[in-house]
């Protein structure tokens, strides 16, 4: 009984205050829980329930409204083609992107690591004669538009300026500044590497994809060009004026029916999806992305000139290759475009900055959603058919068009193994609303087995290969008469079952199941029924690639533990 005292007590003075307080605390109690159980029920999918104060502040501003936007990113991401639309939409994200930095510069409250602190990181010994020049920032956003150093810290990196005032810049961004697991370093070249090519992955800082994709490629080496302004959180609460709520809603960029606002409150707090967040990062890259451009618009210039000083390449300097997925194809492809305008500028005849461009330059993309790639690059361009997002904005041979992609563009498609019906609901509020647009569990797989088959090294090899057409190749018979009919890319052989065996086999070699969208889902079950077992896809993979293949591939990818 002795110990039961205390808590009678307690239990006593919470009633005693709550009595004290009277009804109005009981009321706004009663209405918070309300409106929560309201937004859970709307159909609006929260992977996190809303926080909410109950205190209006001084400031006009409305704790209790922290809900969370859903932008309508089918709309989002489309160009509208009414002129003075187009330009209200971009002027109300630009609001939205400089109002969540605001929020990050507020919370930013540590200082910049000076340079005696570098001599305690393990940077390779490449980087030691110039640790002077290493950013060690503990503050993300002071590595935008920079190369990250691998060096066991995720916050190191090096600037461009640094890189390009090298003698052989792309030599040392090869072999100092890309991403090699202990595999590619005993390898010094894999299969589909034959060290001709400085890779450069365009991304945001923490994006891992690339460490994957290169063990999906055989270890293949990548460096990483810091893309956006990256955010810690799933979500990244924001004040936002009630006027830029309504510009939204009045231009159909919510997923949501806007309430309307019944009092004077000028401004509400909100949620927003750092996906999203990412996505319109790039929709007003021009603004939110300029330095990343820029530095973009150097390594294009180095690698240009590189090329008028040595058209043979006797230096035997690599070829530079910039890697993009979904949404990050924009900011290449605008800084592609903005390095070409200012060469025409200097009046240089386009014909010329365009075989210049083709010389020095290879863009491979991976499910884009740009329709706005100058000519000049070599395009490899890599997209599902069932791609709802790369077949409504992006560029493909489905076009209607057939324009989009650069002049003499190379395509890739095929059909991935997930089937429509067993993705999410919320197709226009996700860029992962569909697995055929999963980079990890799809579309690097399909590449591996493009290069794979065809014993392809280097990425421009690739592009070569498939424009490549046989003058003298004359057949006595159609093709369309032969009893299995491949498909032909120039000299690239391209198996007629590819998506319907190989690639589900390759996913679960890979363990690109392990990088599925909506893993916790109900429909996770039914989507691991549409790949194969272990003894089905390691059947498919010998028979295509020779004993052992299957163990190598695990081995390579990760050390992936087997499903039973």
């Amino acid at each position: 009984m002795a110990n039961n005292h205390p808590t009678t007590s307690s239990q006593s003075f919470v009633l005693f205050l709550i009595l004290l307080s009277g009804l109005p605390f009981i009321e706004s109690f009663t209405f918070t829980r309300v409106a929560h159980q309201s937004r859970a029920l709307d159909g609006t999918k929260l992977s996190s329930p809303p926080l909410f104060n109950q205190n209006q502040n001084n400031d006009g501003i409305d704790d209790q409204s922290n809900r969370l936007l859903q932008f309508h990113m089918m709309n989002l991401l489309k160009t509208d083609g009414n002129a003075k639309s187009q330009s209200e939409k971009l002027k109300v994200l630009s609001s939205i992107i400089q109002s969540c930095n605001s929020v990050l510069e507020g919370s930013d409250e540590v200082e910049i690591v000076r340079n005696k602190e570098v001599e305690l990181l393990n940077l390779p010994e490449d980087l030691s004669a110039i640790r002077c020049f290493v950013n060690t920032s503990p503050c993300i956003k002071d590595h935008r538009s920079c190369f990250r150093v691998f060096s066991g810290e995720d916050k190191v990196s090096l600037t461009p300026n640094v890189l390009l005032s090298m003698n052989r810049p792309y030599t040392f961004l090869r072999d100092s500044l890309s991403y090699q697991s202990d595999g590619s370093e005993k390898k010094r070249g894999g299969m589909m590497y034959d060290g001709s090519e400085a890779v450069v992955w365009c991304s945001l800082p923490s994006d891992q994809n690339f460490k994957f994709c290169s063990s999906v490629m055989d270890d293949m080496p990548f460096a990483q060009l810091y893309l956006g302004v990256d955010y810690d959180d799933d979500y990244l609460e924001v004040e936002l004026d009630v006027e830029s709520i309504n510009k939204l809603a009045s231009l159909n960029l919510l997923c949501h029916e806007h309430e309307s606002n019944e009092d004077d409150r000028t401004r509400c707090q909100y949620k927003i999806r750092t996906d999203d967040l990412n996505a319109i990062q790039t929709i007003v890259s021009e603004e939110a992305l300029n330095d990343e451009q820029q530095t973009l618009i150097k390594l294009i210039d180095a690698a240009v000139e590189l090329i008028r000083r040595d058209p043979l390449n006797e230096s035997n300097e690599p070829h530079l290759v910039l890697l993009a997925h979904s949404a990050s194809c924009s900011v290449v492809a605008s800084a592609i475009s903005s390095w070409k305008e200012q060469q025409l500028q200097n009046q240089q005849s386009p014909q010329r900055v365009e075989d210049l461009l083709h010389q020095a330059l290879t863009v491979v993309t991976f499910g884009n959603i740009c329709r706005s790639f100058s000519d000049g690059p070599a395009y490899i361009h890599i997209s599902m058919y069932d791609d709802p997002w790369t077949n409504a904005l992006g560029a493909h041979l489905g076009n209607e068009e057939g324009i989009g992609g650069g002049q003499n563009a190379v395509y890739f498609h095929a059909y991935s193994p997930y089937d429509e019906d067993l993705q999410t609901t919320a197709s226009t509020c996700s860029l992962k609303s569909h697995n055929a647009h999963n980079l990890n569990s799809c579309l690097i797989q399909y590449l591996c087995l493009v290069m794979r088959i065809n014993g392809i090294q280097s990425f421009r090899a690739l592009y070569d290969s498939a424009r490549f057409v046989d003058p003298t190749a004359i057949l006595d018979i159609n093709p369309k008469h032969f009893a299995v009919n491949y498909i032909n890319h120039g000299e690239l052989v391209i198996p007629p079952r590819i998506d319907d065996e190989l690639l589900p086999a390759m996913i679960y070699a890979t363990g690109g199941d392990q990088w599925l969208w909506d893993n916790d889902d109900e429909s996770h079950t039914d989507i691991d029924e549409v790949l194969p077992d272990e003894i089905e896809a390691r059947s498919h993979l010998e028979e295509s690639f020779g004993y052992s293949v299957f163990e190598e591939i695990q081995e390579t990818c990760c050390q992936r533990v087997v499903k039973s």
